[in-house]
């Protein structure tokens, strides 16, 4: 019970509202940084990894920032930005490549050199972009310099007077647009999201649906990413013993976890129908959820340590090298889908085996 309520804690630190305030938890010389409320000033002499509920990040990176959290704050530096967040405000940040997603995201004066991607509800965005800027959302403000083309697929596209395409704005049809007389576009053409589109128009929507697919894909590679950091933080004598599994013990555990998968969720809901098992079967779904939630970051590391067997023995390692390759194959059409429900099931009955052998 103790390692089921530490799970808990883990995902509540990440979705449940507080005002406290706590040191940071710093791992590998800054590198990795998670808490309920955290700022980083100091420079980072690699890649970083900070989560938080409330993220705030003023520094330089030698690397790429990875960065999720409700409130994420960014002005910083780096090579690569990977963003998420409720909101998510950049200010004055420089990099090559940006990949932004969250309700409300404001990109106030950032520079890139290259591409930028955003999705979200409102999105704004004052600056210079030196390649394209992909952008998809319910409300979209461009008020600066766009080197290449403007991809868009919105309700509102507001273009301001600061702004300035050099290549073309392409929007979809049915957007309402507002253009200021005083912005410079080179031109602009418009797209039909249905099967009558022409083949340019339809490269384009096609193209815009593999990058709304890319940032669901990263987004949910870094909520996982951050859960199964915490999870070694908080509970790291689980990942011990998940080291010491052996692989004939794989095929048993996957078994274990398809008859959890499917049972437990009918059984919850049969005690829910007594009078007096309502609160305990909906404790069993909510706690069904979690389980599965946390089975695939089980999983991956049980199969990543196997392959890499010794090479390897820091979890936070294994997690880095473990999940890409996950979320990598989930994007491949129907075997992405096996690999996911398979490793789920395999998660669930590893779990199953550690609780067991306590």
């Amino acid at each position: 019970m103790k390692k089921i309520f530490k799970l808990f804690i883990v995902l509540f630190l990440l979705i449940t509202p507080n005002v406290c305030q706590a040191e940071t938890a710093r791992l590998n010389n800054g590198l990795f940084q998670a808490d309920y409320s955290i700022t980083v000033n100091e420079n980072m002499e690699g890649s970083g990894f900070v989560a938080g509920n409330v993220v705030s990040i003023n520094n330089e990176v030698d690397g790429i920032l990875f960065t999720a959290g409700n409130v994420v704050n960014v002005n910083s530096k780096s090579d690569y930005i990977f963003a998420a967040g409720s909101s998510v405000t950049l200010g004055g940040s420089k990099f090559k490549d940006g990949f932004f997603a969250g309700t409300y995201i404001e990109l106030n004066d950032v520079s890139s050199d290259r591409d930028i991607y955003a999705a979200g509800q409102k999105i704004t965005l004052t600056g210079s972009v030196g390649r394209n800027l992909f952008v998809a959302g319910e409300t979209v403000i461009v008020d600066g310099e766009i080197n290449g083309d403007l991809y868009v697929d919105a309700t509102e596209l507001i273009i301001n007077s600061n702004t300035k395409i050099n290549g073309k704005l392409k929007y979809n049809e049915d957007s309402k647009l507002a253009i200021s007389k005083d912005a410079i576009i080179v031109s602009k053409t418009t797209y039909k999201n249905n099967s009558a589109s022409t083949n340019l128009d339809s490269k384009s929507l096609t193209k815009a649906t593999i990058v709304s697919k890319l940032i669901d894909t990263l987004v949910a590679f870094l909520n996982m990413l951050i859960v199964g950091l915490l999870m070694v933080l908080l509970i790291p004598s689980i990942f011990n013993k998940l080291r010491e599994i052996e692989p004939k013990r794989l095929l048993p555990s996957f078994a274990w976890g398809l008859l959890i998968l499917l049972s437990l969720p009918v059984v919850a809901l049969i005690i829910m129908f007594t009078y007096i098992g309502f609160s305990a079967g909906t404790i069993a779904l909510v706690l069904y959820g979690v389980l599965v939630y946390v089975s695939t970051i089980i999983c991956t590391y049980v199969i990543t340590s196997l392959i890499l067997k010794d090479k390897v023995k820091n979890p936070y390692l294994v997690l880095l090298i473990g999940l890409p390759c996950i979320y990598i194959i989930k994007l491949i059409p129907f075997l992405g889908g096996l690999v996911s429900f398979a490793s789920i099931c395999l998660g669930l009955g590893l779990l199953t085996n550690i609780i067991k052998r306590k």
